[in-house]
């Protein structure tokens, strides 16, 4: 199995913006992601939240664009100093980066200017939060999903946030498995499979549950939870991948 990629450029979010409405509310105090991740069977060992919004004004300069990084990284406790944060120009994209790697954690925020999508002589500009983290014991991606979404709304407006767990299970599923696994975390939070795609070693279901408020508007249908089970011969190991409203990283 490939190493799952990181997702932190704001193109991918982008394509997310333009191809679903998006449905948010604040999540309930409960965690159902890791209910689905328990169902599984699969030991949950890290999780990943991406979360972007589009900034009120049109044009940032770069000065300013670093300001939002430095109030953001203030706000999740990021130690950086000026001189610490990353500028880069790729075209027309001005890109302003902090990024802090401690402890098996990755956080990186990333303002970012490019040109408008109707007219290339004006400019928009967006913010994007990532943060990767090895689970522990205390644990709550919905917490830190909570308090991402505080932190940039005092910025812009709410927030797109997408949560993913990752786990693992060692050895190959057996026949009959995979298909038993997957009914088990989708009833787990009363989940309704809208679409599955199957290969030899791999398969990826996605669904919808009303245990989890934020959702995707597609094709008329709403979807909230993605499921990836994909077997590794690399390491030898049944990868499970927990994402909502879907997952936005690489397997």
């Amino acid at each position: 199995m490939n190493h799952i990629l990181r997702l932190g450029v704001i193109t991918g979010c982008l394509l997310l913006a333009l191809s679903a409405a998006i449905g948010y509310v604040p999540a309930a105090s409960s965690e159902p992601l890791a209910s689905v991740m328990r169902a599984t069977g699969a030991n949950l060992e890290e999780y990943s939240i991406n979360a972007w919004v589009k900034l009120p004004e049109d044009h940032y300069s770069d000065e300013q664009l670093q300001d939002v990084v430095m109030q953001v990284a203030d706000q999740l406790a990021m130690d950086f100093k000026n001189d610490e944060i990353i500028h880069q120009q790729r075209n027309k994209n001005r890109i302003v980066k902090a990024e802090q790697i401690r402890s098996g954690d990755r956080v990186v925020v990333m303002a970012q200017s490019v040109p408008n999508q109707k007219s290339s002589a004006k400019e928009e500009a967006y913010l994007v939060v990532n943060i990767e983290s090895l689970t522990n014991e205390g644990t709550s991606s919905v917490l830190l999903q909570e308090k991402i979404h505080t932190i940039i709304k005092k910025i812009g407006d709410s927030p797109r946030i997408s949560t993913c767990l990752i786990g693992w299970l060692d050895g190959k599923l057996m026949d009959g498995e995979l298909e038993g696994m997957l009914k088990s975390a989708f009833s787990a939070i009363d989940g309704t499979v809208v679409d599955q795609l199957q290969q030899e070693q791999y398969v990826s279901a996605t669904g919808y549950s009303s245990a989890i408020h934020e959702y995707l508007q597609v094709g008329g249908k709403k979807i909230n939870i993605n499921i990836a089970i994909r077997y590794s011969q690399y390491d030898n190991r049944t990868y499970v991948i927990v994402g909502s409203p879907i997952i936005t990283r690489e397997y």
